[in-house]
């Protein structure tokens, strides 16, 4: 089914530009409407199980910043990605199926009550199908191949241990373990690939499937962050840059950082001098750093597929700014997972699913560089 909907694709409309800015200037209000809409029905009840309104009303921001992206870049493979994870993880929190067709409707009355028709006809076009395909949204949604991935993993009772450390928030053993497994620069790779990134992929589909709550999540993500941190401290100490500069960041309004952190310290350990700008860089900061440090490999992350545009955007202000010499741009995250084909879409030279292949596509561009000044 899933070949069937890429080909529809071709018959959704690329959304007019003042379509997409239309629905964008009008978002915030479009989520009051359709959480008026929804907050109101008598089987309101049924549809969310006894969750908190908060919860639902969450639901309807994210979708709205998702459908921003969708709308402004016209890339609808993302939904295929995105729409049965936006269901699963809700089912998995009480919500009835029933509810997404049911706010899909609602979002579709928004609209139609508060904006020219003739502007918005090919964003309802775009609701029209999802509601014609949300059987197979359902279908999808069911289907465990994540999770078969995660516990299709060896055992390893090491990152079992480290796992629960991290939800305990036991920064002693967290420590311990990171500081047993990773005690040169070259064991950071291997450490970060086979322990923290299995542990942290583990704890995020439990709390999908509603096995963990928020509370640990973000505890075990404050852990694993605070543990990268330390061993930047502790590991690369007496690291010698010999290769080149490589500027790691995210792009403005991404918040998740663990995984850019821990890329920044692997092309460390490899060789590189990096600098770690961390989380919700503005472009225009971003740009006059860029300015001041010359780098030649700019790095960029993104977790949740809402920040696309603002990758898309930062990307823009590079190659705007810098024609001549141009920092070559590296793309990663959850964002791109199985969508290697957004980063030509994004402006990006390349795309790094991990940190090995992060190394070495920087280790090409560094040759290529070397080759061309030869």
């Amino acid at each position: 089914m899933k070949e069937e909907m890429l080909q529809e694709f071709a018959g959704l409309p690329e959304i007019p530009r003042g379509s997409a800015q239309v629905f964008h200037d009008h978002m915030n209000y479009l989520v009051d409407q359709v959480n008026g809409k929804m907050a109101s029905r008598q089987d309101l009840s049924s549809l969310i199980n006894g969750n908190e309104l908060s919860l639902m009303y969450d639901s309807h921001r994210i979708h709205a910043l998702f459908m921003d992206n969708i709308f402004q870049l016209s890339i609808y493979s993302l939904l295929l990605e995105v729409v049965p994870w936006f269901y699963r993880t809700y089912t998995n929190h009480g919500f009835s199926f029933d509810f997404f067709s049911t706010h899909l409707q609602a979002w579709k009355e928004a609209l139609r009550e508060n904006l020219d028709l003739d502007t918005i006809d090919p964003i309802l076009r775009v609701y029209d199908w999802m509601l014609s395909h949300h059987s197979d949204f359902v279908n999808a949604a069911q289907d465990d191949t994540f999770s078969r991935m995660i516990s299709s993993l060896p055992e390893n009772e090491t990152r079992d241990r480290f796992m629960q450390a991290l939800l305990k928030g036991d920064r002693r053993t967290a420590l311990e373990i990171s500081g047993q497994e990773a005690v040169q620069p070259e064991d950071l790779e291997r450490f970060y690939e086979e322990t923290m990134k299995p542990a942290m992929y583990r704890i995020g589909e439990m709390w999908e499937s509603g096995n963990v709550a928020v509370s640990e999540e973000h505890l075990a993500s404050a852990l694993g962050n605070m543990i990268v941190s330390s061993q930047y401290i502790r590991v690369m100490e007496d690291s010698k840059p010999v290769k080149g500069r490589i500027l790691v960041t995210t792009a403005s309004n991404e918040y998740h950082v663990l995984g850019a952190q821990m890329l920044a310290n692997t092309l460390e350990a490899d060789g590189w001098e990096v600098d770690f700008l961390g989380a919700n860089t503005p472009s225009t900061d971003l740009v006059r750093y860029i300015e001041e440090s010359s780098p030649d490999i700019v790095a960029i992350s993104a977790t949740m597929p809402f920040n696309l545009i603002h990758v898309q955007e930062v990307v823009g202000r590079i190659r705007e700014e810098f024609q001549v010499e141009r920092p070559r741009i590296m793309l990663g995250g959850l964002a791109f997972m199985g969508q290697r084909d957004l980063v030509g879409h994004m402006g990006g030279d390349g795309y790094a699913e991990n940190s090995s292949e992060a190394k070495d596509l920087a280790e090409q561009w560094r040759g290529e560089k070397d080759h061309a000044t030869d």
